[in-house]
């Protein structure tokens, strides 16, 4: 029968034709490339993202009026009120004890953080920043329950083209 394969000295014959080990190594090969290649997109797990249809993400249930989408002006604010919250915070924060050798592995870096919270605390020029700040135009708005806070700023000269 044709569909018998045997061996001789020159490959397996199947009734008259010769396949090669090499050929057969070759056929094998794409069989299983072939193989992998419909397991990665039939079986692959898929990527679960977030739904983007209008929606509501803010707290609490969607208004039934109208959403206010005005956009207002709107000026970077840092009073000592709120400084001196800010700084009985950093003063009041309960650090844990950092993971030995954990770079940034494993979230941010504890060590590093304290330097940056003491840096906030004690050197960094709140208004000096807050004067920087307002050099551009910042507005806010509110898009499907969220408060949006933005700066609208454009080159004072554009190049050619």
């Amino acid at each position: 029968r044709s569909s018998d394969l045997v061996q001789n000295g020159h490959g397996w014959s199947s009734g008259g034709g010769y396949l090669s080990a090499g050929t057969m190594f070759l056929e094998i090969v794409l069989a299983l490339l072939l193989g992998a290649v419909v397991y990665h997109f039939v079986f692959r797990k898929k990527e679960e993202t977030l739904d983007m249809e209008d929606g509501w993400w803010g707290a609490g249930q969607e208004l039934d009026a109208e959403e206010d989408i005005k956009v207002y002006p709107f000026k970077v604010e840092a009073s000592e009120e709120m400084l001196k919250d800010l700084f009985s915070r950093i003063d009041q924060t309960r650090w844990t004890d950092p993971l030995e050798n954990s770079r940034f592995h494993s979230g941010f870096n504890l060590t590093y953080l304290k330097k940056v919270a003491s840096y906030w605390r004690n050197e960094f020029d709140w208004n000096k920043q807050v004067e920087i700040l307002n050099k551009y135009p910042h507005f806010k708005t509110k898009i499907e329950g969220l408060n949006i806070h933005f700066v609208h700023a454009k080159p004072s000269r554009l190049p050619e083209g």
